[in-house]
């Protein structure tokens, strides 16, 4: 008699967990390659098609002033950590394997997780692979046993194995495929998806929707650029409709942002201007990301919302999202999931950025430090101030006039609050490995 109630307890519990984690919000977080804010619809521009982005943005939620760091890695880093690249940047292409991901802990809170794109984070003698960092399913490219080729006939390991591939075969496809194979398997569980896009990154090659432009009015680079950022949108509308499929969608929290700027060998036009991309640099252009956050029935449509947010900010909103348990670490990060709620939450004063540029010519202003090459500095929605004391409004995207001291009053302000942003950090970078001279 004891053990069938014994049993008959066992199988309630069974039964009332799953239902427990039927009810959890299931993410994909989707991070585009070297595509600035001004790239979209949605963030006023006129000449980048982003229909599907756009519609998100609509009938959810748009943060208006998200930042990243001006390069991939840094980023990657700091979006996957929720930390500061000051306490974990170790060198570019890698992500020091003592560090706690939010792979690792959407794998703890019991959800199934995947990844799919660019890792680029194995390097040197720090580095870690995908199943470490709490991914266990993956297809990758920049990824141990893969060659250079990312988009036309592309090099993925897939869970392991290096896929087979033809010239036939667009990368950008196959990592869509693979996250919708996934979301179908898993469509009864709760999952976690990354998905570090390839596009828009160069080479700017055709994509399979670019057609032949007769007229020839801009550069076959920029033409097939436009051709990716829509190509990428395109990749982001498979998967909604996917979740759509599924009966999904109300259950599924799509957030979608970008590494950095824009590459620095494009120019296109932006209402009036004519823009040049500025990955690389520390400037508005090199850090200033889109960032998008849906869900039907759960996030209102309509939130357009001028809250600061840093990439150290994802992983403790993901948590705040799942119910999943922080990692046991010092974190930077703030949710801002309160605001894509419509409540107030917790905004940020300021923004604090770390960057040790792999490209060098970005360290010519700012440059202090190791090597004369770290960039520091902090900034609220209206000024910027880096650690040699230099101050610029925010809308000097080339930051050309630097504000000097005066009785301005919110300047000022703004000058105190940022200098006390900065001196609240380290002063080192704990883990920075640079190359020597």
């Amino acid at each position: 008699m004891k053990t069938s109630v014994l049993y008959i307890i066992f199988y309630v519990f069974i039964l009332v967990s799953i239902c427990f984690s039927n009810d959890r919000l299931n993410v994909i977080l989707i991070m585009a390659d070297d595509s600035a804010a001004d790239n979209y619809g949605c963030y006023g521009s006129k000449f980048f098609s982003t229909p599907r982005l756009d519609a998100l943005a609509r009938t959810g939620a748009k943060f208006n002033h998200c930042y990243s760091e001006p390069v991939c890695t840094s980023s990657r880093v700091k979006i996957m950590t929720g930390r500061d690249g000051i306490r974990n940047y170790v060198q570019f292409g890698t992500l020091d394997k003592d560090e706690v991901t939010f792979g690792n802990m959407m794998k703890n809170a019991n959800y199934e997780t995947a990844i799919a794109g660019k890792w680029q984070l194995h390097g040197g003698l720090r580095g870690t692979l995908a199943p470490a960092c709490g991914f266990d399913n993956y297809c990758l490219w920049n990824y141990p046993g893969t060659s250079r080729s990312r988009f036309w006939n592309p090099s993925f390991i897939r869970d392991g194995k290096l896929m087979e591939t033809t010239e036939k075969d667009y990368g950008p496809d196959i990592l869509t495929d693979y996250l919708i194979e996934f979301i179908g398997k898993n469509r009864s569980k709760p999952f976690f998806a990354y998905y570090p896009m390839l596009l828009v990154h160069s080479p700017f090659l055709k994509t399979p929707d670019s057609k032949v432009d007769t007229k020839k009015s801009i550069s076959n680079g920029l033409a097939n650029f436009r051709d990716m950022t829509a190509y990428a949108d395109k990749c982001v509308g498979r998967i909604v409709d996917a979740l759509g499929k599924y009966g999904l969608r109300d259950k599924t929290v799509i957030i979608y942002t970008t590494d950095n700027g824009t590459s620095r060998s494009l120019t296109y036009p932006y209402g009036q201007e004519k823009r040049t991309g500025e990955k690389a640099y520390a400037t508005d252009g090199g850090t200033h990301a889109p960032l998008i956050i849906n869900c039907p029935g759960t996030i209102p449509a309509g939130i357009v919302s001028d809250d600061l947010v840093d990439f150290s900010d994802f992983l403790p909103t993901i948590a705040d999202i799942t119910d999943a348990n922080l990692p046991e670490v010092k974190l930077d990060g703030r949710s801002f999931w309160p605001q894509c709620l419509g409540k107030r939450g917790n905004p940020r004063e300021f923004i604090f950025q770390y960057y040790y540029p792999k490209f060098k010519p970005a360290a010519e202003k700012h440059g202090q430090g190791v090597n004369g090459l770290e960039i520091v500095w902090a900034q609220n929605q209206r000024h910027k101030l880096y650690r040699d004391g230099t101050l610029y409004a925010l809308n000097d995207r080339q930051e050309k006039s630097p504000i000097k001291q005066g009785n301005q009053n919110q300047v000022e302000l703004d000058r105190k609050l940022l200098q006390n942003a900065l001196d609240s950090m380290p002063q080192k970078a704990a883990k920075l490995s640079p190359v020597k001279k």
